[in-house]
């Protein structure tokens, strides 16, 4: 059984704000909601280890008596990988929604009772959130763009706007607290657990009369039409969040929120590498020889690009600010032409003749 301090990787005089720094850090690179997919037992497991360790040697009592008789004293107290442990997560980070600033979701919210949403209403249940794909050419990324897309998602019930019914009373299943509460039994002894009501579905309250549009749901299935605004500089591969744009939640509860995939298209002209764009130059031999003016396209208009005479095949002309605009701050980056010289397979003899000159 490993030592809770080489589990934190701590000292065995470590101070509590050493403790705890390090245990946040270890929460996080190890927090199941990060991991991988094919990595997810392990970062599940180790996130138990680390969380149990924290609740030890973060108390002063219990490492004291961890110190003088080790793991044994704890007994039956350590549990499967679950509220516990996100406790010890939550409280290490000062009871902060670290939920909300680190990105984790609304998934532990709902689990284990943490953040604001759940502090502030129990009973709140949030709608889904919706995940859609949007393919854009380079130019919409360069000069940002507008997208309508018609989004078939649950909206609040417009005949009994989300109420599910008429004359709302108090659940008497669940006395209006929303949850229900099951006990089992196992060897180690009774578990108590919280659902939401299954009559209310947690709600609290139950209308006497159901609405016949919804049926007691509060919501409906509807296609609707939204504006998703591309900015400019956007990458493929990342993600837009339209917050609220999601399922709308039950019984008038918060709605989910959209998030919009973004795959950019292959172009014809252009290859992107980050704010930079690469443009192949084909020129023949004479041009690379004695040097040109050439006219070439940019993704919002033309340049007369000069190519110096003696110009080899593969050399790289770099065009300043003429590249992707910088989705994060100011400017964009730059233009790299790059100089292919197309070279004859057959020559005339005079053409063999001056190229010889040429030595």
């Amino acid at each position: 059984m490993k030592d809770y301090y080489e589990i934190l990787g701590v000292s065995r005089d470590a101070s509590e704000q050493e403790i705890k720094k390090t245990y946040r850090k270890l929460a996080l690179e190890y927090h199941p909601d990060r991991a991988p997919e094919v990595k997810k037992k392990e970062y599940e497991e180790k996130f138990k280890e680390i969380s149990q360790a924290y609740r030890v040697l973060s108390d002063e009592e219990k490492r004291a008596q961890y110190d003088q008789y080790g793991q044994t004293f704890e007994g039956n107290q350590g549990s499967p990988f679950g509220q516990q442990d996100f406790h010890s997560f939550h409280e290490a980070f000062g009871g902060q929604d670290i939920f909300e600033d680190l990105g984790f979701g609304r998934i532990f919210e709902e689990m284990f009772g943490f953040g604001s949403r759940s502090r502030a209403k129990p009973n709140v249940q949030y709608g889904q959130d919706i995940s859609l794909d949007i393919d854009i050419d380079l130019e919409d990324s360069f000069n940002g763009a507008e997208r309508e897309v018609n989004l078939r998602k649950m909206i609040v019930c417009p005949k009994c706007k989300g109420k599910g019914g008429q004359s709302l009373k108090k659940c008497p299943a669940c006395q209006g607290s929303g949850y229900e509460q099951i006990n089992s039994r196992s060897l180690f002894g009774i578990f108590i657990q919280q659902r939401p009501c299954s009559q209310c579905n947690g709600r609290g309250e139950i209308p006497e009369k159901i609405c016949s549009e919804c049926r007691g749901h509060g919501r409906i299935k509807q296609t609707e039409k939204i504006k998703v605004t591309i900015p400019a500089g956007i990458e493929n591969g990342q993600i837009l969040k339209l917050t609220g744009q999601g399922d709308a939640g039950l019984y008038n509860g918060p709605a989910g929120d959209l998030f919009v995939n973004i795959h950019l298209r292959p172009h014809k002209h252009f290859q992107r590498q980050g704010v930079n764009l690469v443009f192949n130059l084909n020129i023949n031999f004479a041009q690379a020889a004695l040097g040109d003016k050439i006219e070439m396209p940019l993704l919002d208009g033309k340049i007369n690009l000069k190519i110096p005479s003696g110009i080899q095949p593969g050399e790289m002309i770099k065009l300043k600010d003429k590249g992707m605009p910088r989705l994060y701050g100011r400017g964009h980056g730059d233009l790299i032409v790059k100089i292919q010289v197309n070279i004859p397979k057959k020559v005339s003899r005079k053409q063999r003749k001056l190229i010889e000159e040429l030595d």
